[in-house]
């Protein structure tokens, strides 16, 4: 069972290189989920497009031409100790904003030394404070989701289900066995098929995704069935659980956060 150091957040990237996954809902429910059940949660948007930015309702600061933001901090090991600088507060999350010059991050990264370690030694100035810190990846594989990946050791795998998911997912897997070898043990804690639909090809990538995750520790398969008050959601501003709407996926959402807290408990 995966453990968590005594005063320390859980760490967890929500990772799929593939467009479309359902990352950002992924990663905003299941935050707000966590939220529901107590506990407390930040939320970083690693994406330079800010989805999950704009998902809080924080649109106006992802274009802030004065806004500081992780392009100006990940580079310089002089400002490690500000990551707490560029939190901003949200009725159910702490959230650390994405902005466009995030766009250009990658490359501000690509010569710096230990350029894949960045996150984690911000992370390391604020685990006392939450009780999970949750990373929104970008949509491929490079140094930035390198950086959430080393960073939180505990990956959340949204997906589509069909077809074309297969070879993301088999990518993903070969980039996380091969940062391994370099940089430790990394837990895959789930899958999450979004918006599920009632056909034959979801039934049978259903059936793949529980053969391939149900073989790894502690790692469950999570469905999603398309709903609008998951995008009323987003486009208010919140999770589904501070929505207005009633929606019954609210319960696979807190399902997802019952294992993840089950995780730390083990």
């Amino acid at each position: 069972m995966l453990s968590k150091r005594e005063k320390m957040a859980m760490r967890l990237s929500v990772s799929n290189q593939k467009g479309g996954a359902g990352k950002t809902t992924t990663a905003l429910n299941v935050a707000g989920a966590l939220n529901e059940l107590g506990s407390e949660v930040l939320l970083i948007d690693f994406d330079p497009q800010g989805h999950a930015t704009e998902g809080l309702g924080f649109e106006d600061l992802y274009d802030d031409p004065e806004q500081d933001s992780l392009f100006e901090v990940l580079p310089d090991l002089d400002r490690m100790d500000d990551l707490e600088d560029l939190i901003v507060e949200h009725q159910e999350m702490d959230c650390v904003p994405s902005h466009v010059r995030m766009i250009n991050a990658e490359d501000e990264l690509s010569n710096v030394m230990r350029r894949e370690e960045r996150l984690d030694m911000l992370l390391d100035n604020v685990d006392d404070e939450y009780d999970f810190i949750i990373v929104d990846c970008p949509p491929n594989l490079g140094v930035l989701t390198d950086n959430a990946i080393v960073a939180t050791g505990h990956v959340l795998i949204p997906a589509q289900a069909k077809s074309t998911s297969i070879r993301a997912i088999e990518l993903l897997f070969q980039q996380l066995r091969s940062m391994e070898q370099a940089f430790g043990d990394i837990h895959e804690v789930g899958l999450v098929a979004n918006e599920v639909g009632v056909d034959g090809e979801a039934d049978e990538m259903m059936e793949w995704f529980k053969d391939v995750f149900d073989d790894k520790e502690n790692c469950e398969v999570f469905e999603i069935r398309k709903r609008v008050a998951l995008q009323r959601a987003w486009n208010n501003g919140v999770s589904i659980f501070e929505h207005e709407e009633d929606c019954d996926m609210e319960d696979v959402y807190l399902d997802i956060a019952y294992h993840l807290e089950e995780q730390i408990d083990g």
